[in-house]
């Protein structure tokens, strides 16, 4: 496969993932996964280091499930959780930043003097 179609169906996966993360406070790891199988595909197919969009594995924790205040007790979800609004931030970055070489011309970012 061209590397055209590389970026398209990276570019698919990411407005998917987009559209299907769960509306929650947290989501699993498969969801963080997804997304930086996406962004990898991306990064061999432009051959640039994408690594400022994805999630740092600090962002990926334990999730309560349940305490008890009484006794103190914790249960834990299985697996690791990631903060929806972590996510959603590197996945709307890398879709700005996508849009932004698509368009192939140069942007200008700030105030221009009059």
């Amino acid at each position: 496969m061209d590397n055209g179609d590389q970026i398209l169906r990276s570019y698919s996966i990411l407005s998917a993932l987009k559209q299907n993360i769960p509306d929650k406070y947290e989501v699993a790891e498969d969801w963080v996964r997804e997304y930086h199988l996406a962004i990898d595909k991306l990064e061999r197919a432009l051959d640039i280091d994408l690594g400022d969009f994805k999630v740092p594995q600090e962002h990926l924790q334990r999730s309560i499930a349940s305490s008890n205040y009484r006794t103190g007790a914790v249960s834990y979800r299985d697996g690791l959780w990631c903060q929806r609004t972590v996510l959603m931030h590197k996945l709307d970055s890398a879709l700005t930043y996508f849009s932004g070489l698509q368009s192939g011309t140069d942007k200008t970012i700030g105030f221009e003097p009059s």
